[in-house]
């Protein structure tokens, strides 16, 4: 938690999604159970601050998601992900 508090919300964000890579054993397409709203009230940010992420993260290649759903996610470069998670 005490790290949390000293990371921005894009490496929140990114330390978040690989977490949920790890946990989900790298899939090609992961699925997270929970929408933008619990992430962000999970990582202590506003709903627009994880869009906004999100959106950072797809325009710098790192990461697809599937705009239908907004649930589904195939990570990129997950080494790209990790350089936010240091």
């Amino acid at each position: 938690m005490l790290l949390l508090g000293r990371k921005t919300a894009l490496e929140k964000v990114a330390a978040f999604i690989l977490e949920m890579d790890e946990r989900q054993a790298h899939p090609d397409a992961m699925v997270l159970p929970m929408g933008r709203r619990d992430i962000a009230d999970y990582l202590g940010l506003s709903l627009e601050t994880v869009s906004r992420a999100l959106s950072t993260l797809q325009e710098e290649g790192l990461l697809w998601c599937d705009g239908a759903t907004r649930k589904r996610f195939i990570i990129r470069s997950r080494a790209g992900l990790a350089k936010y998670d240091a």
